[in-house]
């Protein structure tokens, strides 16, 4: 699968038999019970849902802005601002 969107981090070797990742499931093979994960299709998931929901670059907002945003959101879901 894909293992991130940055290049530095396409490095399977930094993963070890047991460590915990966020992915998303790209594909189930039922004939040979696999399953194919991509954590850089999460990261782009993410960043969609992100650009969604607090703006996007048509707005004026930089993508760290509107990271920003969602990452206090998510830190204190019942603050509004």
């Amino acid at each position: 699968g894909d293992l991130s969107r940055d290049r530095s981090e396409q490095r399977p070797e930094r993963f070890s038999v047991g460590d915990k990742v966020d992915a998303k499931v790209t594909n189930i093979d039922r004939n040979t019970r696999k399953v194919s994960l991509s954590i850089k299709a999460k990261e782009v998931d993410e960043e969609k849902e992100a650009v969604a929901q607090y703006g996007s670059s048509d707005s004026g907002a930089s993508l760290g802005d509107i990271l920003g945003a969602a990452l206090r959101a998510k830190e204190d879901p019942e603050d509004e601002n």
